[in-house]
């Protein structure tokens, strides 16, 4: 018997709750939206709650194909107990006191941290693992016991939270790999206290790219329906993970007959390009996804077609089309802004050193596999002598790498493209990639008297580069000595000292070295000589001209943040400090921030924006910990009903739903309007009047409140 067409497909995220099975889930969704065709990605245990994806129609057949390798977990491990499920639901096995000094913040914290990195776990005899075709939670039911072999998983974070005295809990925050049980990471943790612990509760905060931000209750979608889903369904293109190549219109019927098409140009999240030879691309049509095809030779062939497109894709925010007649909806103004602040990755490790002959500091950030000491000895026990054993013991045995060299201040547009082709050099070769760097901006120190502004601090910018994929940054102090160095020095004590490098790659206007000798042909050369390849990549242009750092600080100096968000990629984003300063939106009704802003970072000009400001630090991926607020934001020189010196520059953000202090707290301010320029006013009845203009103009086109960026508290 055949299946009935689907009435629709699309990927959803459902906050499970507890007591469900995630098949019981699926039940729902079948009935609430009158569909059949309906399955999940990433089995939750029936007491955990949160992020679930679920597919309706044609999008089941994306389920196996998501990228949802890393899952964050909210878990309390209650200790002195452990029992036959690891979890609440199961009945207690074994008892022991708890220490005090494991109810101690601190020591909490250290073993906490301790379940970081590699580790291979034996699952807990209650789970859907199969062994010779039969599930170990039916075995462990029946009183059978099945041999589980143990898996290897990662634990890329781990944070303690808080610790429950009364309770002898703790409370976690994880990010682990696909295939983790944390009800594992609970028993194997409470074992080797000789305490025992098992999860008392647990919720998945996300899945790959999904979070809680994209969830919706299963209340909410049998109360709206069809309709609940169309207004929440997933971006399918950003859920595979792969870049978007829209159709024309003359290409839908060769692609319905899975005839091949030209290579078209695709979108990789900032990067307008070509799709790389082999690469997968999501074929896109009027806000569906018609298929999944690949580039073979000059052309892309089909892989998988959806006849019912799938839908849910969503063009990026154009903050110059923002408007309180055309507002930003609540998810795209989280994904705006979380795009914009850098994160980088919770679990890595930094490592300083000094090449050329001690001349020069360096510094090496990058992800590890489990901790490790830095003194390391021979098969005889004698101790290593070299100076780089830290940092080669955390690049791990494989040192091929392909580098990508730049500035890569703000890290736009043009500088992903130029990571993106080095991606794809590092995937052909079966290498590593290395972001290659320096700190501060080489002009700094070539011309000091012209010295540029940084549109990214220097931690920001390392943070980015994490950030972008790659699997190594080195940073280089550029001092007058390295500027001094020979290009073919630098290469090979700088670089191939550290790595075995396979591949340069560097934009086609590079140079490197001592008077700038070492273009793109002398780069070539020299890697004939010393095995290695080099590749010039043509600079990325908007509006027929190149996008560079410098073309970008000029729109931001002229107020334009519009055209330097499309530029970016992202809208431009300062950090700084808040202080006592003016004060004027608190005497109208509005919290207000007098941010101290770090030297030496591009300041927009003069004027009044619209924006967010960012409050707390990110803890690990997903900005876990951050939240964002609407705010006017006025940047300038004080000129009436202002204290302070005539001339003294400051920024002052008006905030929209922000309660509490933020004094001496750092944040982050988002550019994403100008609204007007700087003013005089006459009197303190007129300020106001314009005041509340500018944050009535905030409230109706980005909100009123704030909101969680990882949607953790949502």
């Amino acid at each position: 018997m055949s299946r009935k067409p689907s009435a629709f497909s699309a990927l959803i995220a459902i906050d499970k709750p507890a007591g469900m099975t995630s098949h019981d889930v699926v039940s729902r969704v079948r009935r609430a939206v009158g569909e059949k065709r309906v399955g999940h990605a990433g089995t939750l245990d029936p007491a955990a709650t949160g992020v679930l994806v679920v597919g309706i129609g044609q999008a089941t057949k994306l389920l196996g194909l998501l990228t949802l390798d890393r899952k964050g977990y909210d878990a309390t491990f209650a200790l002195g107990a452990q029992t036959t499920t690891d979890d609440a639901e199961g009945d207690v096995t074994r008892t022991a006191d708890v220490p005090d000094e494991l109810l101690d913040y601190m020591r909490a914290k250290l073993e906490v941290l301790s379940l970081r990195g590699e580790q291979d776990q034996v699952p807990p005899s209650f789970s859907a693992v199969s062994v010779g075709g039969r599930r170990a939670y039916d075995a462990a039911r029946s009183g059978e016991e099945l041999e589980l072999a143990s898996r290897r998983v990662r634990v890329y974070d781990a944070r303690l939270i808080s610790v429950d005295e009364d309770a002898k809990s703790w409370e976690l925050s994880l990010d682990v790999s696909k295939g983790t049980y944390v009800r594992s990471l609970a028993r194997d943790l409470g074992r080797r206290l000789g305490c025992y612990a098992h999860v008392c509760a647990l919720r998945r905060t996300f899945s790959g790219p999904v979070t809680l931000a994209d969830c919706i209750s299963l209340d909410e979608l049998e109360a709206g329906g069809v309709d609940a889903v169309h207004a929440s369904a997933l971006d399918p293109v950003a859920a595979l993970g792969i870049p978007e190549r829209p159709l024309e219109l003359e290409e839908v019927v060769d692609v319905m007959n899975g005839r091949k098409i030209s290579l078209g140009t695709v979108y990789d999240g900032f990067v307008s390009r070509a799709p790389f030879p082999g690469e997968r691309v999501a074929l896109t049509l009027s806000g569906g996804l018609a298929g999944i095809w690949r580039r073979e030779g000059r052309s892309l062939v089909c892989e998988s077609n959806f006849p019912q497109a799938i839908e849910g894709v969503r063009a990026p925010v154009d903050v110059r089309e923002l408007s309180p007649e055309t507002p930003v909806n609540p998810r795209d103004a989280r994904s705006l802004v979380s795009r914009s602040i850098p994160t980088g990755e919770g679990f890595r490790g930094g490592f300083g050193m000094r090449p050329f002959g001690g001349s020069v500091e360096c510094f090496l950030d990058v992800p590890y596999c489990e901790p490790f000491f830095t003194i390391a000895v021979d098969d005889d026990g004698n101790k290593i002598d070299d100076p780089l054993i830290s940092e080669k013991i955390a690049l791990g045995g494989d040192l091929r790498f392909v580098c990508a060299i730049g500035a890569f201040d703000g890290l736009h547009r043009g500088h992903r493209a130029l990571l993106a082709q080095a991606r794809s050099e590092a995937a052909r070769r079966g290498c590593r990639l290395a972001a290659v760097t320096f700190s501060p901006d080489p002009a700094r120190v070539l011309s000091p008297g012209a010295a540029p502004s940084d549109l990214l601090s220097s931690d920001d910018r390392e943070y980015a580069l994490l950030d972008a994929g790659v699997d190594a940054v080195l940073i280089f102090s550029f001092t007058p000595e390295l500027a001094a160095i020979p290009y073919e020095r630098f290469v090979r004590e700088g670089l191939c000292s550290l790595f075995d490098v396979r591949a340069i790659v560097v934009g086609e206007d590079f140079c490197l070295g001592a008077r700038g000798a070492g273009n793109v042909s002398c780069l070539r050369e020299l890697g004939r000589r010393d095995g290695f390849d080099v590749i010039g990549v043509e600079l990325a242009q908007k509006d027929e001209r190149a996008i560079t750092a410098t073309r970008i600080r000029s729109l931001v100096g002229r107020g334009n943040v519009e055209d330097a968000c499309d530029l970016l990629g992202h809208c431009h984003v300062v950090k700084g400090v808040v202080e006592h300063g003016r004060g004027e939106g608190t005497g109208f009704g509005f919290p207000t921030a007098n941010v101290s802003v770090s030297d030496g970072l591009c300041m927009p000009a003069e004027g009044v924006y619209a924006g967010y400001v960012v409050v707390g630090s990110a803890l690990g991926t997903n900005h876990v910990g951050q939240r964002a607020y609407p705010a006017a934001i006025n940047v300038g020189r004080p000129r009436t009903f202002s204290p302070g010196e005539e001339g003294e520059r400051f920024l002052e953000a008006t905030l929209l739903g922000f309660e509490g202090d933020l004094y001496e707290r750092p944040v982050s301010i988002v550019f994403v309007r100008w609204l007007r320029g700087p003013r005089t006013f006459g009197s303190v009845e007129e300020l106001e009047r314009v005041v509340l203009s500018n944050v009535d103009w905030v409230r109706k086109t980005l909100g009123e409140k704030g909101f969680e960026l990882s949607g953790r508290c949502a």
